[in-house]
């Protein structure tokens, strides 16, 4: 897949909860791009294709003041996780373990409610 045509979906299936994406690397079938979220977190994200196989990826969700809340990423280091080579890392990098997250929806279907939950406590405590 082509990341200029990834980020047109990403955009018409996300753009509703993102405050704007920033494109950082649009090379071919490589992606690299923050989304900033409406509950004032942001993903990073990468994605590298073969045709429609996403064969690596990163998806680093930051805090807004980009401290790391979950990492999830497929890079074959953390032999001993069930789930090698896909792995997440909660609250620190040292903090890995195992993930069935495995592509940018699956992310998104834990960002967003908690990106909800921000927004919602937020306009409460005004």
């Amino acid at each position: 897949m082509l990341a200029a045509e990834r980020l047109l979906q990403i955009q018409d299936a996300f753009g509703e909860h993102l405050v704007r994406i920033t494109p950082l690397d649009l090379d071919g079938e490589t992606l690299r791009a923050i989304l900033y979220l409406k509950g004032g977190t942001n993903l990073r994200v990468t994605e590298q294709w073969e045709g429609q196989v996403l064969k690596r990826y990163s998806y680093y969700w930051l805090s807004g003041q980009n401290e790391l809340k979950t990492g999830w990423d497929n890079s074959a280091h953390h032999t001993r996780l069930t789930t090698f080579p896909h792995h997440k890392h909660e609250g620190r990098q040292d903090n890995f373990q195992p993930s069935q997250e495995r592509c940018l929806e699956d992310v998104m279907a834990i960002v967003l409610p908690e990106s909800k939950k921000a927004r919602s406590e937020a306009s409460c405590a005004n």
